[in-house]
């Protein structure tokens, strides 16, 4: 589902993301709780029927999942770039496809990246621990036929790979107690974590403005700088400029931004028309660094702007370093197309290129 087709009071909630489990290797699940085991074992229910035993899977991956955020887990990105022989992370990415699992005691297949990673990542497990057909089926097809799976796991070392044995892999999923404020979640759950530039009250205006066509926007981005749509940012949020410098985490940092109404953070990364093209990471830094960064400034809005295109390849990558399970935080994608419609609303193109 495109995001456009995601209702705006949805796209802008603080919803909890929850998996719906498509795996689950319960014992190392009820490991991890830690402290919180015997407050699991004190609020599970007895019986063995398939809806006792449905119950009792959801309340223990809830579990989880508070656990994994209240003790910042970082996403396998992160995950990746830590020194360290064995680490826990929580995420949601993107697997290759695993027909074998339909037969196969023990399976292995590696997880999708557009980002170039020093040597593979495989996640490997005993097909014993899936709990679902449909969990089953989206693992065979992998992320080819648009599937993305929320996965809790262990992150190890092999010397030639990294290995990530599961603890839970599953969709993201949104139907839960914690949203009953909201209705028919499931439809979009798939791409729940992106807000759109208008979402952000601050340059709402912009939803208003009508483009005659590709000429109308490219011919002006072609011509507008960096510096320029910083500024006018900046301008928009009331806020001064900060100076670059070379390990910046991003181009502008801000905690005057509304989103639903309340006051919030957005970190910025400018790109603009010195090459003028469709983004990929690699126009990002070193393996997308400056994603990575960006991500790790801790924003709850995390903003890639471009005076071009931005291709799909930033978009999911941005999406694994900020979308996660649990309440996590949020990403937007300004092409140069939506810029342009930002800088026309609020009257703020520069002279040359006004229409």
């Amino acid at each position: 589902m495109s995001i456009e087709l995601i209702p705006q009071p949805i796209r802008v909630a603080d919803l909890f993301s929850h998996i719906d489990m498509g795996f689950l290797n319960r014992r190392l699940a009820i490991t991890a709780l830690g402290p919180l085991r015997d407050h699991f074992f004190e609020r599970q229910r007895p019986g063995e029927d398939h809806m006792t035993v449905l119950s009792n899977d959801h309340l223990l991956v809830t579990m989880l999942i508070d656990r994994c955020t209240n003790a910042g887990v970082p996403t396998l990105t992160e995950a990746l770039r830590i020194d360290a022989p064995q680490h826990m992370f929580m995420s949601i990415e993107r697997l290759e496809p695993c027909p074998e699992i339909y037969e196969a005691a023990r399976v292995s297949h590696t997880v999708h990246f557009d980002l170039g990673q020093s040597k593979p990542v495989k996640i490997t497990y005993h097909t014993s621990h899936l709990v679902s057909e449909t969990g089953r089926m989206t693992l065979a097809d992998g992320y080819e036929d648009g599937h993305r799976q929320a996965i809790i796991g262990l992150l190890r070392d092999k010397g030639d790979a990294f290995e990530v044995e599961p603890i839970v892999i599953g969709a993201p999923w949104l139907e839960h107690p914690r949203n009953a404020d909201h209705s028919d979640l499931m439809w979009y759950s798939h791409d729940y974590g992106e807000v759109l530039p208008e979402d952000i009250a601050e340059f709402a205006l912009m939803k208003n403005v009508e483009i005659a066509n590709a000429e109308e926007w490219m011919s002006a981005m072609e011509n507008i700088s960096e510096d320029h749509v910083k500024a006018s940012i900046a301008h928009l949020l009331n806020e001064p400029t900060k100076p670059d410098w070379g390990g910046e985490e991003n181009d502008h940092f801000s905690a005057n931004v509304t989103l639903a109404e309340k006051r919030t953070t957005a970190a910025f990364l400018l790109k603009g028309p010195s090459k003028f093209q469709e983004m990929t990471p690699a126009m990002c830094g070193k393996n997308g660094d400056q994603i990575y960064r960006l991500a790790k400034s801790g924003a709850n809005i995390s903003v890639v702007q471009h005076a071009h295109l931005i291709g799909s390849a930033v978009r999911e990558t941005l999406r694994s370093m900020i979308a996660t399970s649990g309440r996590s935080r949020k990403f937007c994608v300004m092409d140069g197309q939506a810029t342009y419609k930002l800088l026309k609303a609020y009257g703020l193109l520069p002279s040359g290129a006004q229409t």
